[in-house]
């Protein structure tokens, strides 16, 4: 395998060299595959402020993710050959937003504050209570994947890997708690109850930021699909007579013709399609849970608002739609990262359809980025409904595993691609 080679960004035509700052936001998606990572730069003196959030992979696409966090760290290297992040941003613990912390070269990165989700802190008694129940449920269902279930019907092995998420990534957790350079006491958010928590945050002056999510309600956590009227077309359900009605792949009249269960009656099948159904459900919570504990945040960088949900699926949005001023900020948002990689269950059809960008500077007009690469485990991401639904916007957007040309947006290879908003 070649050398990687690591290169800074060059400076654009209409941007002398050496010029103190930036006039516009830069908001740049790395391509990690199925993950995230974006850098946030904003206009500052005597350089630009810069937010990091995520840095995770689950399928690389061009480049793995030791690679991409090389190239991130020295997007952030100084003229003095030290790496600097005013703000690092945890979403959520899951693999895809974290896995490149696993590199060492993180010890020498300076960064000024790190965010996490309220449910990481270490001192947070619901935290600890919530995380506790979490890896009980996660080891039991490891634990019945390893072994299969009964009467030859096994279990996805998809299912371990979820229970695996629950489970893992403490190295790179190490890291993002005290793995940096400088000594940084990381803060967990929301610290309150409210639905909107305004955060003035010290490194970044004049930004004003807003914590959306995660709730603090175990109820809205653990909330994954939408419900029919969210959902923009999803692929699992089907119209009978005008009702919408979840597919079921046997009527209550079938009859096993072929004898494909030999020596079984139907009570027994019944009951072990019900136990794998009760482990696939365990596996949603669980995985719905993470999700749910995703950073939900708004940055108001002057008249732009730029909106970074995480993965967060039903719960929290709930929650959102129902306050005033939430509502009222998602309505001037201008930048939108799309959750969850574009999946059906994480931007519910009020958001694109009946709030965001209604009330922005741009016409209503909001340029959203999709981190992702097609993966077998995921079929159906990205959302085409959600796709045909932006176009049908006519918002600017693009996917980071196949970039087309938007009008704002620039290329660094296979590396990135960046939106410049002002």
């Amino acid at each position: 395998m070649a050398k990687l080679k690591i290169t800074k960004p060059k400076p654009k035509v209409d941007e002398p060299v050496g010029e103190p700052q930036q006039a516009k936001i830069r908001v740049r998606m790395y391509n990690v595959g199925f993950g995230d990572c974006f850098l946030l730069q904003i206009p500052g003196d005597p350089r630009p402020k810069r937010v990091v959030i995520d840095c995770g992979s689950l399928k690389n696409k061009h480049y793995n993710i030791q690679q991409i966090s090389d190239q991130l760290i020295a997007d952030v290297t100084d003229d003095d050959g030290v790496a600097r992040i005013d703000l690092l941003v945890m979403s959520h613990r899951h693999a895809d937003h974290i896995s490149g912390f696993a590199n060492k070269k993180w010890a020498a990165v300076e960064v000024g504050e790190v965010w996490m989700p309220w449910i990481e802190s270490p001192t947070d008694p619901e935290a600890k209570k919530l995380w506790k129940k979490q890896k009980e449920r996660a080891k039991a269902l490891q634990f019945a994947v390893e072994k299969q279930a009964t009467l030859g019907l096994a279990l996805d092995p998809l299912l371990a890997d979820v229970a695996a998420a629950a489970l893992s990534n403490e190295d790179c957790l190490a890291v993002l708690h005290d793995g940096f350079a400088k000594k940084v006491v990381p803060k967990f958010y929301p610290q309150g109850d409210k639905v909107v928590e305004k955060i003035e945050c010290v490194v970044l002056p004049g930004v004003d930021i807003f914590v959306l999510g995660p709730p603090r309600s175990r109820g809205a956590l653990n909330q994954a699909d939408p419900p029919t009227n969210q959902i923009l077309l999803d692929g699992f359900n089907i119209d009978i007579d005008g009702n919408r009605e979840k597919v079921r792949p046997f009527g209550e009249d079938w009859v096993d013709e072929s004898a494909f269960w030999p020596g079984f009656d139907h009570q027994a099948i019944d009951e072990a399609a019900s136990q794998k159904r009760l482990y696939e459900a365990v596996a949603a919570e669980l995985d719905a849970e993470l999700n749910n504990t995703s950073l939900i945040l708004i940055f108001k960088i002057g008249e732009d608002y730029l909106l970074f949900p995480g993965d967060a699926q039903w719960g929290p949005w709930e929650r959102v739609f129902a306050d005033e001023q939430a509502v009222s900020l998602l309505s001037k948002v201008t930048f939108l990262k799309i959750g969850h990689h574009a999946s059906h269950n994480a931007t519910p059809a009020t958001l694109l359809r009946d709030l965001v960008g209604k009330e922005n500077r741009h016409d209503g007009k909001v340029r959203a980025m999709i981190s992702m690469t097609p993966y077998s485990r995921w079929k159906g991401i990205p959302h085409p409904a959600l796709l045909a639904e932006l176009i049908k916007r006519e918002d600017p957007f693009v996917i980071s595993d196949a970039p087309t040309p938007v009008d704002g947006v620039t290329q660094q290879g296979d590396y990135w691609l960046e939106f410049e908003i002002g």
